[in-house]
């Protein structure tokens, strides 16, 4: 996630959304002072690559250690952090000054639920050497991994002022820099961080059967009603 004091916006990275494409686009506006989040290494390579800033501003201070923060630090050495990739924005809102909550753009990213359920399955499956039918594990998987929802919602109310759509992401990128007033418009990286891993091609419709589709309609109800609107 990241929070640009520079350009006042808030952009609460969801999950299977080309979030992390987005993100690396964004940080190309980002200040001195402004909080990134780290992505995996791979992402970061392909960021400084492109001339981005890294991670910054994400971890606790000191005086928000717990006990047990502090043991972790001593007997791990790892530090606490404050702000984290996908945190959802009733955390987010609790870390900020009303000020910044209340006076910053808020962007987030949605994208068709039964698409993103597919490129889920094969996100967490990449590593197996014999994962599971995409039935099986649609039908097994936390609700959690299907949606999105709370990273970009409170008390079940949509929070944010833009939500751009990853079916038309080239052209609400191009709205959204008209809207922050950017020198440059918000460009998308050519090689797409984690998108060659889904193999199958073939639209939601051919891919899910009955059940997959059912239990995706019944988890993201809420998604599915709000980006009819």
């Amino acid at each position: 996630m990241l929070i640009c004091h520079k350009h006042r916006f808030i952009f609460l990275k969801t999950q299977k959304t080309a979030g992390t494409a987005i993100e690396i686009a964004l940080r190309a506006v980002m200040g001195r002072g402004d909080v990134i989040t780290p992505i995996s290494r791979e992402d970061e390579r392909l960021s400084r690559r492109l001339g981005r800033p890294g991670p910054r501003h994400f971890r606790a201070p000191l005086r928000e250690y717990s006990g047990r923060d502090l043991a972790r630090l001593l007997t791990r050495a790892r530090l606490k952090k404050r702000f984290y990739n996908h945190i959802p924005a009733a955390e987010v809102k609790a870390l900020l000054p009303a000020a910044v909550w209340d006076g910053y753009l808020k962007i987030s990213v949605e994208r068709n639920p039964f698409d993103k359920a597919i490129s889920s399955y094969y996100w967490r499956t990449r590593k197996l050497a014999q994962p599971p039918a995409i039935a099986d594990y649609l039908r097994q998987c936390p609700a959690s991994e299907l949606s999105n929802w709370a990273i970009y919602t409170i008390n079940d109310n949509v929070i944010t002022d833009v939500m751009l759509r990853y079916e038309s992401l080239a052209s609400d990128l191009q709205q959204l820099s008209r809207r922050l007033a950017l020198e440059h418009p918000l460009r998308l990286p050519e090689q797409r961080p984690k998108g060659q891993h889904r193999r199958d091609p073939r639209p939601w419709q051919e891919v899910l059967d009955a059940a997959s589709q059912e239990r995706i309609r019944q988890v993201c109800a809420r998604e599915i009603e709000a980006l009819r609107a």
